[in-house]
């Protein structure tokens, strides 16, 4: 009898750590007509816009600028979209001093890109690389995430999830000279 408690007990416990994070508000597939662009540049990468309303070239892209790969497939971008959800909700996004776009990849569907992005309650302009094209620029795997600043040229990259909220605005602190 106290074998089958501690299990039951431990069992309850452990479950209760894993339940996902509750989302207070539901996504939104948002325009890519709000991300600042350069005039011109060297190379073109064109990754059309989730929403469907048109195509970016990627080199054109400038900031100040989070950018953060990901698929909804994958484990770590589960665990670290709340923090950019919560982050989003900063000042310095909300008024468009610091702007942010994630790029989905390697979705069997665009349907699944979307049914992500409510659930998780994004509501940042999103790219989708459906031929693998980003790979040629972020590498393989993800999440990726890059801190592109306002001349569009990356000045950090992180390589796989954030684990807490804390490294995810520290990284963004320092990266951009700003306070959160």
């Amino acid at each position: 009898m106290k074998k089958f408690s501690f299990l039951l007990i431990t069992t309850l416990l452990i479950s209760g750590c894993t339940s996902p994070t509750k989302v207070s508000s539901p996504g939104v597939v948002t325009s890519c007509d709000q991300i600042r662009l350069l005039e011109s540049a060297d190379k073109s990468v064109l990754m059309r816009c989730l929403d469907g309303s048109g195509e970016i070239n990627f080199h054109k892209i400038k900031g100040p600028l989070l950018i953060n790969v990901w698929g909804s497939w994958c484990e770590g971008c589960k665990q670290e979209m709340p923090y950019f959800v919560e982050l989003y909700q900063s000042q310095l996004f909300k008024n468009g001093q610091i702007q942010m776009l994630g790029i989905n990849v390697e979705e069997k569907s665009n349907k699944d890109a979307i049914d992500y992005i409510q659930k998780s309650g994004m509501s940042w302009p999103n790219l989708e690389d459906s031929s693998g094209v980003s790979k040629s620029i972020f590498g393989p795997g993800v999440p990726v995430t890059w801190f592109i600043d306002e001349n569009g040229k990356n000045i950090e990259t992180k390589i796989g999830a954030y684990t807490n909220k804390k490294q995810l605005f520290n990284q963004v602190e320092k990266a951009f000279g700003v306070k959160l």
